[in-house]
């Protein structure tokens, strides 16, 4: 828009001045026509001027009375008017002595401006009696050149803003048609991500510089496409490979630790059996992040009473809360049903509460919130730990990213149970969003579609749910991106 108006300024300044220099020019022209021609027709007697013409030719009386609309003469000796046109009577232009000598040497010609409009007088020098010569002043009017040139003008200052209203729309609508293909291709290049990486851009095959650019960028998703599947599959082999000899060492140390003579040894021997659990745990993770990515496991969705779900957590998970003096409670407003895979969906609450227990001291409070938003079932865990940072929670769902160990809680985790949670809300449509600050907690929102089939709600509902203090605990998902 800006450039179409400095644009339309420009050309109609430009278009002003030529036709103003046009028309002066034309002026000009004709006046210097007008002063050559009236010498021819001037004749003196006795000191006094006459026109000397054939008055039954029309186009010599046309040109004679053009010319002497607007003419005077002067004595060029004494400075005398000789003679004034009835056109120049009213004007009141006089010249003294001085000023007549002064047009003679220099006899340019000049404007002035009239309460008639302005007039352009020339100068000129003809010679009279022997010995005597007189200074010609013929002027032509330039009002109507003034009128057209202000007619010009308003025409232009009416006609900018429509010009420029269709020009804005000609460029929106010009670039909208050259600019639809490429954004047809940003939008399919949009869609295609990790986990996308068999798709390709659409070609138009007219063989110019869009389908250039598409091809470029399809061979580079096939070379894409090629390293990352042969980094899945390595990560899947050595994983798949790993499992056997930990599973013999683990049982060599377990025999060790049988016939172990003192306790140091067997608290050395306990201590390997832990690093080689939390060594099987990551190879499970690897490899099941590694066959999730790959598509090898399927999802079957039905339809999940969200609530009946997260307060059976909940009432596991209690002791393992309890055991570190936090608050775990759960809140349901109403039935939430969502389409879900009933499995999947249970690793994720149980990832982001374990994540919450982890990094909440003890006398704090995790609360798991599940509610209906607009359709949709929408899950929230809050906690009141340590929290994270801008930068941290930015980089909270990549894989094996763990923040500042003096900072964070002790735990066993490796970063890998929030990219679980990350994926497994992508498999089902959903969002995920994080909220949280130093020192103040954390809160994860989870939003997945509704499933549009009511579950009866239990028969009595609880705003809290927490289980029986003497219910055993188990190890459960892992959820440990935050420090």
């Amino acid at each position: 828009m800006t450039v179409s108006g400095l644009l339309l300024g420009a050309v109609s300044i430009v278009s002003y001045g030529v036709l103003a220099r046009w028309l002066d020019e034309d002026a000009s022209t004709r006046l210097r026509e007008l002063t050559e021609g009236l010498h021819g027709y001037l004749r003196f007697t006795d000191g006094e001027p006459s026109l000397d013409f054939n008055p039954n030719d029309s186009d010599q009386v046309e040109f004679v009375q053009e010319a002497t609309r607007y003419y005077q003469l002067y004595d060029i000796d004494n400075g005398r008017l000789v003679f004034q046109s009835a056109g120049l009577v009213p004007l009141g232009l006089h010249l003294t002595p001085e000023e007549v000598q002064t047009y003679r040497s220099r006899p340019s010609p000049f404007d002035i401006a009239t309460d008639y409009g302005r007039l352009r007088i020339s100068n000129g020098v003809i010679p009279g009696e022997p010995g005597r010569s007189y200074l010609l002043q013929v002027g032509v009017s330039l009002r109507t050149i003034d009128a057209a040139l202000g007619r010009y003008r308003d025409l232009l200052l009416w006609l900018a803003l429509p010009s420029l209203l269709a020009t804005a729309l000609g460029s929106w609508w010009l670039s909208g048609i050259a600019l639809a293909p490429l954004s047809r291709l940003a939008g399919a290049a949009r869609e295609i991500d990790v986990s996308t990486l068999q798709r390709r851009l659409p070609t138009r095959n007219v063989r110019d510089e869009l389908d250039d650019v598409a091809r470029a960028f399809n061979e580079t998703l096939g070379r894409l496409e090629h390293s990352v599947a042969e980094m899945r599959q390595f990560s899947a082999a050595l994983a798949h490979e790993l499992r056997t000899p930990l599973a013999a060492l683990r049982g060599e140390i377990e025999l060790a630790l049988r016939v172990a003579a003192t306790d140091d040894q067997r608290r050395a021997l306990a201590s390997q059996i832990e690093e080689l659990d939390k060594l099987t745990r990551l190879i499970d993770q690897v490899l099941m992040l590694a066959r999730a990515e790959a598509g090898q496991i399927p999802l079957t969705f039905a339809p999940v009473n969200v609530g009946d779900l997260a307060a059976s957590l909940v009432e596991q998970l209690e002791p393992v809360a309890q055991a570190r003096g936090i608050d775990l409670l759960c809140e349901r407003a109403g039935p939430v049903t969502v389409d879900a895979d009933a499995g999947w969906l249970q690793r994720l609450i149980l990832n982001l509460l374990d994540n919450a227990i982890k990094f909440t001291r003890e006398g704090g409070r995790v609360l798991l919130r599940v509610s209906a938003d607009g359709g949709k079932g929408r899950i929230e865990v809050r906690d009141t730990g340590i929290g994270m940072s801008p930068e941290q929670a930015g980089h909270a769902f990549e894989r094996f990213y763990q923040a500042d160990a003096s900072r964070s809680a002790p735990n066993d985790g490796v970063g890998l149970g929030l990219s679980l949670v990350k994926w497994i809300v992508d498999r089902h449509h959903g969002t995920i969003e994080i909220n949280s600050r130093l020192g103040e907690g954390s809160t994860f929102t989870v939003t997945l579609p509704g499933s549009g089939r009511r579950i009866p709600p239990p028969s009595e509902p609880q705003d809290s749910v927490a289980s029986p203090p003497h219910r055993r605990a188990t190890r459960f998902g892992e959820g440990d991106a935050r420090a």
